[in-house]
């Protein structure tokens, strides 16, 4: 094996192991996008089950004190509302895009889908607290 031949192979498997690191980034933070996104929507599915029982306490006038079931509507409501939006804008689609628009549009979107989580957290703990407060009133 001459000298060329060998520095041709060094230098191929050189590109392609840059290549599989790159696509194992992009792996990667998509699946910490994913991760995050999994545990925003057990919350989310809190948020719902939350409002539709305040709702039903308001209806059936359990609840004495309305407003701060209100803002806790409020909070589910648009939590679970900007949830959903990120979800119908978010695109795993990255054809045409460079490595480094990848890695930043996934960032960002991380960055975006920990903020649902927060929101949905906030809000789930601010309607339990109402719930709970109520629960007691009534025992």
């Amino acid at each position: 094996m001459n000298i060329k031949t060998l520095a041709l192979l060094a230098a191929s498997a050189l590109l392609s192991s840059a290549c599989t690191d790159t696509k194992k980034q992009e792996k990667d933070a998509l699946n910490d996008v994913i991760k995050i996104h999994d545990e925003a929507m057990a919350k989310d599915e809190q948020a719902v089950k939350n409002k539709m029982l305040l709702d039903s306490l308001i209806k059936n006038k359990t609840i004495t004190d309305t407003v701060q079931s209100g803002v806790a509507i409020k909070a589910l409501t648009e939590a679970d509302q900007g949830m959903e939006k990120w979800m119908h804008q978010f695109n795993a689609d990255y054809t045409g895009k460079s490595h480094e628009e990848i890695i930043q549009y996934l960032h960002d979107q991380k960055k975006q889908v920990n903020q649902m989580n927060q929101r949905l957290t906030e809000a789930v703990n601010q309607s339990n607290q109402v719930i709970t407060t109520t629960k007691n009133e009534i025992n």
